[in-house]
């Protein structure tokens, strides 16, 4: 009988947020099938104190079983190279790129910390806070009167992920996107509900397996009717029928991350990143 392997430790490492660590070592691992992750983020290890109490937790983690990997874009080389004296795999996410960058551009790259995730260019950055705002005053039916401004209005059954694909559209894209909710009630013939009428240039209606609906909507209200298998399968019936009729774009959300559900609307519906 074969044996499950064990579950590595992967630390994602930065002097300042640690999100571009994160996301890089999320992409990298996902292509090793059958290889399980213990993800930790340590971010804002930014002077040698924090370098060094950092080599003593990798240290203690090889030493209780596998050496951690370490994904790092510390860029202080004193600090780096402290970093590279802990036992596990470390690897440097920007080393092959900025030599390869610095001789293209004839230009040495600044040593300012975290300036992709700074603020930057303000009118950009409003553009950000401004669409967060939208998905926010327009939440699961909400703030109908602004929906004139969307530029896509994503419909489902409840916890198909309509709030988390239009707040990542927002924070990520700068798309202004609402969402709206399909109640059993809305979904009871086959007509738009009244406040979509207006608007079905710009629906994108998100379906997922029933099975799958009934295992989230469980962990939010168990043994509720709202979490019923059988109510979970005639909303997604109901609602896959409500699309077909009224030709609106359709994603299943099943096996889809809320990254792949955006760049899937993004692409299909033909909108534009707004942020540089």
């Amino acid at each position: 009988m074969s044996q499950s392997r064990p579950k590595r430790t992967v630390l994602c490492v930065s002097d300042h947020t640690g999100v571009t660590a994160e996301a890089m070592a999320h992409s990298l691992i996902a292509r090793f099938d059958g290889i399980e992750a213990h993800y930790v983020t340590r971010p804002f290890v930014d002077d040698t104190a924090k370098v060094e109490a950092l080599v003593k937790e990798i240290d203690e983690i090889a030493a209780a079983g596998l050496a951690p990997i370490v994904f790092s874009t510390i860029i202080d080389p004193e600090l780096w190279r402290r970093l590279q004296r802990a036992n596990g795999l470390v690897l440097d996410l920007f080393e092959i790129f900025i030599d390869t960058l610095t001789a293209e551009f004839g230009v040495q790259p600044s040593a300012t910390v975290g300036r992709y995730h700074g603020i930057g260019n303000t009118t950009t950055y409003q553009v950000r806070l401004d669409a967060v705002d939208y998905a926010l005053i327009t939440d699961d039916g909400l703030g109908l009167e602004h929906y004139r401004d969307a530029e896509v209005i994503v419909i489902g059954p409840s916890r198909v992920g309509k709030t988390p694909t239009c707040l990542y559209l927002a924070m990520q894209y700068g798309i202004r996107a609402a969402n709206f909710p399909l109640t059993p009630e809305s979904l009871d013939d086959h007509h738009l509900p009244q406040a979509l009428q207006a608007h079905t240039d710009r629906l994108f209606g998100l379906t997922i397996n029933p099975v799958r609906l009934f295992q989230i909507r469980q962990k939010r209200k168990p043994d509720s009717s709202y979490a019923s298998l059988e109510r979970c399968g005639q909303e997604v019936e109901m609602a896959e029928r409500m699309y077909r009729t009224n030709r609106i774009q359709t994603l299943d959300t099943t096996a889809l991350s809320i990254e792949e559900i955006t760049a899937t609307i993004i692409e299909n519906a033909h909108l534009e990143r707004h942020l540089d």
